[in-house]
């Protein structure tokens, strides 16, 4: 269970706006902070996204989608 209540990467706290997390246009919202599939951080919508790289529900921050994308050679 996760009880981080800070995101990880920008340290504000986990409010409620903050846990509307964007896959594409839909928005998700949830309970907590989600985890960077990735670096394992928690963070929060604004520093993290859901990607459909893998599962459908690819969970990456900001950072580690950047490195993910470089890699892939975008």
């Amino acid at each position: 269970m996760n009880t981080q209540t800070s995101c990880q990467s920008c340290r504000r706290p986990a409010d409620s706006h903050l846990l509307d997390y964007r896959k594409g246009s839909t928005v998700l919202h949830q309970d907590s902070l989600l985890q960077c599939d990735v670096c394992e951080r928690y963070a929060c919508a604004e520093c993290l996204q859901v990607y459909e790289i893998v599962s459908g529900y690819d969970f990456l921050c900001h950072d580690c989608a950047r490195g993910f994308g470089d890699a892939r050679g975008h």
